[in-house]
C-alpha cells in the first residue's frame, strides 16, 4: 500500500511539474562526493551521500559509482566541500559534473550545504542550503536537492509534494514583540478655522499597540471620539506605524497613519427673523471620509511592563465641508496616555 501510494503521488508530482526539458538535463555522468561533516557520524554521512545519487539516478542521471575508483575519495572532516577540489575529483572519474557539499550538526538539526559545478566551468550552476529537523527527515531533503539538479534549476526553490520538508510544514518564527491596550487622551487643536471654527476639542481614544524593536504600529476600533463647539468626531477604525529612535527608557518616535472619521460639523448661529421675533439657527453637515496622520512623540519606561506615551500629530480629514464653510476639519492633536 505504501509503494502505491508514493507512486501515485510520483505519477501527480510529474503531471503538475511536468517533465524535465532535456536542454535542462546535465550531459555525461555525475560524481557524488562524500559530505564533509562537522559534528555528524561517518555512517551518518555515508548513507545521505548514497540516497542523494540513488535520488539522482531515479531522476535519470547517470551516476559515477565510487567503488569502481581506487584511488583516495576525502571523506568526513577532511571531505570536498571546495570548487577546485571537486573539479579535480571529476577530472579523476571522467565525470561531466561533480556534487559536493556538507553535512553539519547543531543539536538534534542538521543542514545540509550542497554545490554542483560542471567540468571546465569555475562557478557552481546549483548552490543551496536546507535544513533537516532530525535525522530521518535527510532522505526528502536529498530528495528535494536531486529535483533541483537533475531540473537544471539553481537552487531548490521549488518542491514537489514528495520532497517538502518538516521545517516547511511546520509554522514559520516570528520575532518577538510585545502588545498591548492603552488610553490616551488629550485635545485637538483645529488650524484654519476649520471643525465649524471651534476652538479646540476634548480627544479620548482606546488604542491597541504592538512594539517591536525598533517600531511599533497602533489601531483604534470604534472607541475613538474627539468632541466640543458644536463638532464631534467617531474613529470606526485607523492605523499609526512609527519608527523609534534609541533603546533606552525614553525613546523618541516619529510615524504617520491612515483611518476612517466620521465628522459632524456645526456652523456659527446665524439670526433668522419672523414674524414672531426671529431665532437663532445653525446648520449641520456630517461626512464619513478618509484622515491622514503625521507626527511623533516620546516612549516612557519602554523596559517595563507599563509604559507612559506622549503624543503630537497633525491630523488632516479628507472633507472640506462645503455647505458650512469649506474649511474643512484639520489641526494638531495633542494627547498622553499609558500602555500595557
Amino acid at each position: 500500500m505504501r509503494r502505491i501510494t508514493h507512486l501515485f503521488l510520483c505519477v501527480i508530482a510529474g503531471l503538475l511539474l511536468g517533465p524535465v526539458p532535456a536542454s535542462a538535463m546535465p550531459e555525461g555522468t555525475t560524481l557524488v562526493l562524500p559530505f564533509r561533516t562537522v559534528g555528524t557520524s561517518d555512517t551518518t554521512a555515508v548513507v545521505t551521500r548514497d540516497l542523494l545519487a540513488g535520488e539522482l539516478e531515479t531522476l535519470g542521471l547517470s551516476v559515477v559509482s565510487m567503488r569502481s575508483h581506487r584511488g583516495d575519495t576525502p571523506s568526513g572532516e577532511k571531505g570536498c566541500d571546495e570548487v577546485d577540489c571537486a573539479l579535480s575529483l571529476a577530472s579523476e572519474h571522467q565525470a561531466a559534473q561533480v556534487v559536493f557539499g556538507s553535512l553539519s550538526r547543531l543539536g538534534d538539526k542538521f543542514v545540509v550545504r550542497v554545490r554542483a559545478v560542471r567540468a571546465g566551468e569555475a562557478k557552481p550552476f546549483y548552490s543551496d542550503q536546507i535544513p533537516a529537523e532530525m535525522e530521518e527527515d535527510l532522505d526528502v531533503v536529498m530528495r528535494r536537492i536531486a529535483e533541483g539538479i537533475a531540473g537544471g534549476r539553481t537552487d531548490s526553490d521549488r518542491a514537489t509534494i514528495n520532497s517538502v520538508t518538516d521545517v516547511e510544514a511546520n509554522a514559520a518564527r516570528r520575532r518577538k514583540g510585545r502588545s498591548g491596550i492603552g488610553l490616551r487622551t488629550g485635545f485637538l487643536f483645529p488650524v484654519g478655522d476649520s471643525y465649524g471654527g471651534t476652538d479646540r476639542l476634548t480627544n479620548l481614544r482606546l488604542a491597541y499597540k504592538f512594539e517591536g524593536h525598533d517600531f511599533f504600529i497602533e489601531s483604534t476600533a470604534l472607541l475613538g471620539f474627539a468632541w466640543g463647539g458644536g463638532a464631534f468626531e467617531w474613529t470606526p477604525f485607523d492605523v499609526f506605524a512609527a519608527r523609534i529612535f534609541g533603546v533606552g527608557d525614553v525613546s523618541g518616535y516619529f510615524g504617520g497613519g491612515l483611518g476612517m472619521r466620521v465628522v459632524s460639523v456645526e456652523s456659527d448661529p446665524v439670526y433668522v427673523p419672523d414674524e414672531w421675533g426671529g431665532y437663532n439657527d445653525t446648520e449641520i453637515q456630517s461626512a464619513a471620509t478618509l484622515a491622514a496622520e503625521v507626527g511623533g512623540g516620546l516612549i516612557a519606561f519602554r523596559t517595563y511592563g507599563y509604559q507612559v506615551i506622549v503624543d503630537l500629530r497633525y491630523q488632516h480629514v479628507l472633507e472640506n465641508f462645503n455647505k458650512i464653510d469649506r474649511k474643512g476639519a484639520h489641526g494638531f492633536i495633542l494627547s498622553f496616555g499609558t500602555s500595557h
